[in-house]
């Protein structure tokens, strides 16, 4: 009778009751005591007593709100939030007793760019190490666009706890990493248009501006290299393509003496928030 009332009462409290964390101890609970007896986490942590015992037992908690009845194979947590050492024992066994240590939270994780400027449509890698320095860690990538809703990637570190992680933000991105209760420092990945200058035919150009969305309406500017700086000679202005949102572009006809190095630049005025300036490649008339 006492097994059956004390695994209604484990139900009960695992139901409803304490929460495990991403850090845990483990205490397993013979029939001659709990083992470990003294366990260290840290804050934010959970600790698990796994009843490994053939009848049930009780897990006290001094100066914590938890309280676990587990019958035979069951298994329950407390969470420790706070600092300190918190004493436990279980009050149907004589001599069942042991402590929580619990230190301030050090975990920590890192997060570095391949390169904080990108050019749409290209790859940036994310990576980071943990403090743990172990294999098998789980962190989760937030992803923040500029006007968009963050999203959330998980990896998993490897050897060392170093962790990577490839994107292609298609605008301006901020990026940062938490690993159990702790969180990098943010980083933002820049985005500049893609900007293609192609010569097409004599006096001929085809400008070809690729962005998340289309910068048709907006104005490029048309340069010639001369006495050492960029020179805009030209303005054109971009067109909508059907059915293709990210891209725009315009044919342009312009008379430049041969062998003149052309570029085309975008200006900050006309990108939007979201972006960067942006150039072309050059090309030689």
């Amino acid at each position: 009778m006492r097994k059956v009332l004390l695994a209604a009462v484990a139900l009960a409290v695992l139901a409803i009751g304490p929460t495990a964390l991403a850090g845990s101890g483990a205490v397993q609970i013979t029939s001659t005591g709990f083992n470990p007896a003294n366990v260290t986490v840290q804050s934010g942590d959970s600790v698990t007593w796994t009843n490994a015992d053939k009848v049930g037992h009780e897990v006290d908690v001094a100066g914590n709100s938890c309280k676990l009845s587990l019958a035979a194979g069951q298994s329950g947590s407390c969470g420790f939030p706070s600092v300190g050492t918190f004493a436990y024992t279980d009050p149907t066994a004589t001599g069942f007793a042991g402590t929580v240590t619990v230190a301030p939270n050090s975990r920590s994780v890192t997060l570095a760019t391949s390169r904080s400027l990108n050019i749409f449509g290209d790859a940036v890698t994310l990576s980071g190490t943990v403090s743990s320095k172990a294999a098998g860690e789980h962190v989760t990538v937030v992803s923040s666009p500029a006007g968009l809703p963050a999203t959330e990637t998980t990896v998993t570190t490897t050897a060392g706890g170093n962790w990577s992680l490839q994107v292609q933000p298609r605008v301006k991105t901020t990026y940062q990493a938490k690993y159990d209760t702790a969180s990098s420092s943010p980083v933002t990945v820049s985005i500049r248009p893609r900007i293609t200058l192609q010569k097409i035919g004599r006096r001929q150009y085809l400008i070809v501006v690729l962005s998340a969305n289309s910068m048709a309406g907006k104005r490029v500017n048309i340069a010639r290299w001369a006495f050492g700086h960029w020179v805009t000679f030209q303005t054109a202005t971009l067109q909508a393509i059907p059915r293709t949102p990210t891209t725009s572009d315009v044919y342009v006809s312009t008379l430049v003496r041969r062998g003149t190095k052309l570029r085309v630049f975008l200006p900050a005025d006309q990108v939007g928030p979201n972006y960067l300036d942006g150039h072309s490649n050059y090309i030689i008339s």
